[in-house]
């Protein structure tokens, strides 16, 4: 009877640790993807060239645990397809509120509007 409930104690353990494990490894990808896509969005968004204000865009990109975006980007639709930057956008977002477990990263991220300016989309503060 002994044996059985030390083997009982071993499988348990070994349970446990599989789970915290396996929970480390997808954790690992989705930050890995997470990276990769924010690599992605940056590379894309990083020619702000344009001709009016009109091609300027903001975007909401990520999501915090307490609600709205991680972050706001500006981006030139004459540079950018904007549904290129939406998709990778709706997918930081995704992977973001997978991993939002606690409301230990609540500060505000104050929106922005966006201006053409010198020829270059620019970030105007709302305040």
């Amino acid at each position: 009877m002994q044996s059985v409930i030390k083997a009982s104690k071993y499988f348990t353990a070994f349970l446990t640790v599989m789970f915290f494990v396996s929970g480390c490894a997808s954790t690992g990808n989705s930050n890995s993807r997470l990276n990769s896509l924010n690599t992605q969005l940056n590379e894309i968004v990083s020619d702000n060239e344009c001709t009016a204000s009109f091609q300027c865009k903001v975007l909401e990109v990520g999501a915090r645990a307490c609600g709205g975006p991680s972050k706001y980007i500006v981006y030139s639709t004459l540079k950018t397809k904007q549904e290129d930057a939406e998709a990778i956008a709706n997918n930081i977002s995704a992977i973001e509120k997978e991993q939002n477990s606690s409301l230990a990263e609540c500060l505000p991220v104050i929106p922005v509007q966006s201006l053409c300016l010198a020829k270059q989309c620019q970030i105007i503060d709302i305040q």
